[in-house]
């Protein structure tokens, strides 16, 4: 049935992902809602939020600000921010309630740059996509806001964040993003880090270093991987023959015969009594999903899926 979850949780949306590209770059992030989504984020998306300190601040929107669209109370809350918080940019992520009553991020952008003179990212997330997009819109935006295009960085790594990777490490600082240059290495290690690589309109590598670490552990025969995209295409790359199945996204660049991208529990249920495999390599969470399924399974947490480093 369309829609109908009895096990899986929600997974991770798109404003999700887009803090947990900014978290920890020294910017003052704010969702802009009335408290619900900052909740989500920082108490079950961000695993990061009990170590590692960021500034992310809900705009607390009442209703009647929401419905008036006062931007200028906004435009003062964030002014008052900063006179207590050294930040070196600051981020408004949407979430529904921006997308509902249409607000205009390029005048907000531009009332707070005239308010307080630091550098303003606009990232419209709406919680209606998931966590993959929203990170390909941070990183767009930081490309835009920061990056010159001349500078001397070896290699930087895109779509290494903890919704993907399940750890509490940065993949990217903001002087990685001003440093980007004509002879700079891209790797792209997750979906979003695809997206993120075209927008820079540079040749870039698809690796999975998280992946490449699993890949001798995996045995000979009939494979499916469920996880991220290029988690499957690095194994597929270190000779594991296999299927991908996803959630997330499926570029025409990595799919080939037998990969598929899902969206319902069923639609994984049914792969895997249809699919004759031996092995399935997924994230725990699923294994109510494939009852009957007699082969081994091993298991690649997915933080964004389960909630599970």
């Amino acid at each position: 049935m369309k829609g109908l979850r009895k096990v899986l949780t929600p997974f991770a949306p798109d404003q999700s992902g887009a803090v947990s590209v900014l978290y920890g770059l020294g910017g003052l992030i704010v969702i802009i809602d009335a408290g619900g989504c900052t909740g989500n984020i920082c108490g079950f998306d961000e695993p990061r939020w009990s170590d590692v300190r960021s500034a992310v601040f809900s705009a607390g929107l009442r209703d009647m600000d929401a419905i008036l669209g006062r931007d200028k109370l906004l435009v003062s809350k964030i002014a008052s921010a900063l006179e207590r918080i050294d930040a070196s940019f600051v981020a408004l992520v949407g979430t529904p309630v921006p997308a509902t009553i249409a607000t205009d991020y390029k005048a907000l952008k531009r009332m707070i740059e005239n308010e307080t003179g630091i550098p303003v990212l606009t990232i419209a997330t709406d919680g209606m996509k998931l966590y993959d997009d929203g990170e390909a819109l941070a990183y767009k935006a930081l490309f835009e806001n920061f990056r010159s295009g001349e500078g001397d960085l070896k290699e930087i790594v895109l779509g290494k964040t903890p919704l993907t990777y399940g750890d509490g490490s940065l993949s990217v600082t903001l002087d990685d993003i001003r440093n980007i240059g004509p002879d700079t290495k891209i790797t792209a290690s997750s979906s979003s880090g695809i997206e993120a690589a075209k927008s820079l309109g540079r040749p870039y590598e698809i690796f999975s270093s998280k992946a490449s670490e699993l890949a001798s552990k995996i045995p000979s025969g009939k494979v499916l991987v469920c996880h991220d995209e290029v988690f499957g295409k690095t194994l597929r790359d270190a000779g594991i023959k296999c299927d991908i199945a996803t959630y997330f996204a499926l570029h025409d660049e990595i799919k080939e015969t037998g990969d598929v991208k899902i969206t319902e529990e069923d639609e994984f249920t049914e792969l895997v009594m249809n699919g004759g495999y031996d092995v399935i390599v997924a994230d725990e969470c699923l294994k109510p999903l494939a009852e009957g399924f007699e082969g081994q399974w091993i298991d690649a947490p997915f933080f964004a899926l389960s909630g599970r480093r």
